[in-house]
């Protein structure tokens, strides 16, 4: 009985069961888009993890290193590394926090929204690309299985809605 019931859950075609398969494609996909996207980073003198934080600070503002290391999903290592490089880069600044001088946190200097608006212009096609087999309904759909997938991930109430908020409107003062 057991058997059957794994049988039932193997995708058409494919020795994996369905749940194990669709991590495999999601893996793949995000490794391929992450090549493509860091051939393009480099031209600019950043890697994706230090595209990841700039484009977390441009989105949700002055942030301290705990809060952008899990909007940027970066381990606290890599992000430590990534922000000392951007500020001898001058892309960004650590600052007190203005309502607590004890706090600090990780402002994108101007000359950081400057090369996010220059990347931006070549990145947006890239990700057009990726996408351009799918319809934009297909797009959609996609778009909110994956926020329940990663709703279902992310343990932190807090957390989970600002990271699956990352997709919709930044409120002025970020953008």
């Amino acid at each position: 009985m057991v058997q059957e019931d794994e049988r039932a859950e193997v995708v058409q075609d494919h020795a994996l069961p369905l749940p194990s398969y669709l991590s495999y494609l999601l893996y793949q996909t995000e490794q391929h888009r992450r090549a493509m996207a860091a051939d393009l980073l480099a031209r600019h003198g950043l890697t994706f993890a230090k595209w990841v934080a700039m484009i977390s600070l441009r989105r949700f503002g002055d942030l301290s290193m705990t809060r952008l290391s899990k909007l940027a999903a970066t381990d606290r290592t890599t992000l430590t590394r990534s922000i000392d490089s951007l500020i001898a880069d001058g892309l960004v600044v650590r600052a007190n926090a203005p309502h607590d001088r004890r706090i600090v946190v990780i402002r994108l200097t101007e000359a950081g929204r400057a090369l996010l608006e220059r990347i931006r212009s070549e990145i947006r096609p890239l990700n057009r690309d990726i996408c351009g087999n799918l319809t934009t309904e297909e797009q959609a759909a996609m778009t909110g299985y994956l926020q329940k997938m990663l709703a279902g991930l992310i343990v932190e109430p807090d957390w989970k809605q600002d990271v699956i908020a990352f997709s919709t409107p930044a409120p002025p003062e970020t953008v």
